[in-house]
Order: C-alpha cells, then sequence, then structure tokens
C-alpha cells in the first residue's frame, strides 16, 4: 500500500476523531448545564422554566364574585332563600345561633354546622352557585361587608353562608329598607360578568 493512501486515510481517521470530539463535548457540555440547572431547580434556587398552570388544582379559597344577572335588581322574597350555614370560626354554637336568626327573617335553614376549610375573617361568605345569585345579593344586603364568592359546583339554589370571625350579627328588614330605600340590589364593585365566572 502506497504511503500517500495511508496518509489519506490517516486524515480522514484524524478528521472523524476530531469531528466525535466535538460533539461529544459538545453534548456533554448540554448535560451539564441541564443537570445544573435541574439541580437548581430542585433546591428551589430557580422557578420551574416552564407553565404549570395547566397541572394546577383551582383554590377552592380564591374569591370570584359575580355580577347580578342582566335587568335584575329586584331583591327576591326571603321565603324563598334555602341555605346552610356553617361556623368558620372557635365561637362554639355560632352556626346554630345565626341558624335560628336567619330563620326569624323567614329563611330556611338546611344545615346549620362546623366549617371543614380555613376560618375567615369577613363577617360571612355567601357562596352561591349560577342559579343562585340573586339571592346570595339579598342576603348579602342583610350582612354588611359580607363577601359573595361563586362556586360553580353548586347546582341548586341552596346558598352556603360561612361566618367568620367580624361576624357581627345581622340587619333587621327595617334595617335594611332604611340602607336601601329604593330596594333594589347592586352589584358589587368589580364583580366578574356571571356567563365569565361560571366559565371559570
Amino acid at each position: 500500500m502506497s504511503s500517500g493512501n495511508m496518509t489519506a486515510r490517516e486524515e480522514y481517521r484524524r478528521r472523524t476523531q476530531q469531528r466525535q470530539t466535538v460533539v461529544f463535548g459538545t453534548v456533554s457540555a448540554i448535560m451539564a448545564v441541564l443537570l445544573l440547572i435541574a439541580m437548581l431547580v430542585w433546591a428551589g434556587v430557580m422557578p420551574f422554566p416552564f407553565d404549570r398552570k395547566f397541572s394546577e388544582a383551582p383554590d377552592p379559597n380564591e374569591v370570584i364574585t359575580p355580577c347580578l344577572p342582566a335587568g335584575e335588581s329586584d331583591p327576591v322574597d326571603l321565603a324563598t332563600i334555602n341555605v346552610n350555614v356553617y361556623n368558620s370560626t372557635t365561637k362554639t354554637g355560632l352556626a346554630g345561633d345565626v341558624a335560628g336568626s336567619l330563620e326569624k327573617l323567614d329563611i330556611a335553614v338546611s344545615n346549620a354546622d362546623n366549617w371543614a376549610g380555613e376560618t375567615l375573617n369577613e363577617p360571612a361568605r355567601i357562596r352561591t352557585g349560577p342559579t343562585g345569585v340573586v339571592a346570595a345579593y339579598t342576603l348579602a344586603q342583610f350582612v354588611p361587608d359580607s363577601v359573595i364568592q361563586f362556586n360553580p359546583d353548586q347546582t341548586t339554589d341552596t346558598l352556603d353562608v360561612v361566618l367568620g370571625d367580624d361576624w357581627n350579627g345581622r340587619l333587621t328588614t327595617d334595617e335594611v329598607a332604611a340602607e336601601y330605600p329604593e330596594g333594589k340590589l347592586e352589584n358589587v364593585p368589580e364583580c366578574t360578568p356571571l356567563e365569565d365566572a361560571a366559565s371559570n
């Protein structure tokens, strides 16, 4: 075999080895960087680089207050309202006391019990589904500073009234009439249109 052929073959092998060295070196460097990033993310030093909202469960404590249905501003008859009353505070017997107070307004109470979730700070949180929004606004007139929370899982007109640490009793019908002399319901500021709340 001629020396010329050997030289060409050796040159080919040398170039091949060079390319392999560059490829393997680059791959190793990339893997080292990825490993470093993974360790920083695992240690909490860096946030996860991708948006993981699709895997997050909805927050049950997020408050979305629905607006009144379009064209509806008249309160409902209190006798048509049905509620469950829950006590989120450490005050023993509060749910039963409030249930009795609401029944004096002719509001039907299906259940009075302790709340399994966190303690609320507001006087009351009135949770409603799509069909109970007007009733929730009506009841909220009797509890100043109460919060109306939309709950798409509530498929009936029954409201959940969750009592919080700031509960200080309800207003009377005369007090509500004096507070709202026109007898109309008003949307909560920055409420979410009902159709948008239902789609969240």
